[in-house]
């Protein structure tokens, strides 16, 4: 999704509403209704509304708790991150 979220206060987007949905799902990216400049809602295209999920905003949150403990591993090649997985699937078993 694209960082270019826009903001629409509600006075505005107030028979524009088609227009707004059709900018947020053509630039791929969230428009923010506003209310005093206060975010009430959010529109977000529908294919990529997954991403706003609960269960994957926590898998998200986890991957950046790993990230900022320093529990991830780099690899020279991905022959390399294979093998590693195949390892790891092996002793789980």
């Amino acid at each position: 999704m694209s960082d270019d979220a826009f903001e629409v206060p509600l006075d505005e987007a107030d028979g524009h509403l088609p227009d707004v949905i059709n900018a947020a799902a053509q630039r791929h990216t969230i428009a923010y209704l506003t209310d005093q400049g206060r975010r009430v809602a959010a529109i977000v295209p529908a294919d990529e509304a997954w991403y706003w999920t609960p269960g994957w905003q926590v898998a998200e949150a986890e991957a950046d708790a790993d990230i900022r403990e320093g529990r991830t591993r780099s690899f020279d090649t991905m022959d390399d991150l294979f093998a590693e997985t195949d390892a790891l699937r092996v002793r789980r078993r």
